[in-house]
């Protein structure tokens, strides 16, 4: 009996470690740190803007496409809490916070969503570190280099440029 129950209490500690946002070895980060933007963004605004970015209304910016992220966010943020054109006012709905965290997905839509798709399937909890030899993501429009993400594997030949970017970007956002 006594076996049982240090067996359960070791199993709940490690569900309860696994789901901490924490470093972990190597500068790996946990994915649960963009889980609660996504869960807004999914639950208030997919609606309008899609799962994955792309509009369910022509009048909605394709933030697969990076449409309308190149604002500041001070000015995105102004946005969301106070509307604008079709888009309703949020100010009353979500916390300075949410607004946040729903502007930070936004901005990493794509790379979460070709994770999700590509790399998940080996790195289900943690993303491994990038390459130092990678230029900042203000660069990366313009750099005709290579762009290795996975040292485990070989998986930037079954993805586009612009795919291996918007992971990059968003592996980098995660790890700030």
């Amino acid at each position: 009996m006594r076996g049982g129950i240090r067996i359960l209490f070791t199993c709940i500690m490690m569900v309860f470690v696994a789901g901490t946002p924490v470093r972990g070895e190597e500068g790996s980060i946990y994915l649960e740190a963009i889980e609660k933007g996504r869960e807004i963004f999914h639950e208030r605004c997919a609606v309008c803007h899609g799962f994955d970015g792309v509009p369910e209304i022509p009048e909605a910016p394709n933030f697969a496409r990076g449409e309308r992220l190149d604002k500041s966010d001070e000015e995105l943020l102004n946005t969301i809490k106070h509307g604008q054109a079709m888009m309703p006012a949020w100010k009353d709905k979500l916390t300075e916070e949410e607004m946040r965290e729903v502007l930070t997905y936004a901005r990493i839509i794509m790379g979460d969503v070709v994770f999700q798709e590509r790399c998940i399937h080996c790195h289900s909890t943690r993303v491994p570190p990038l390459s130092e030899s990678l230029p900042a993501v203000e660069e990366l429009s313009g750099y005709s280099g290579p762009l290795d993400i996975c040292r485990s594997c070989n998986i930037e030949r079954e993805m586009t440029r612009e795919e291996i970017i918007s992971v990059i970007r968003f592996i980098r956002t995660l790890a700030d």
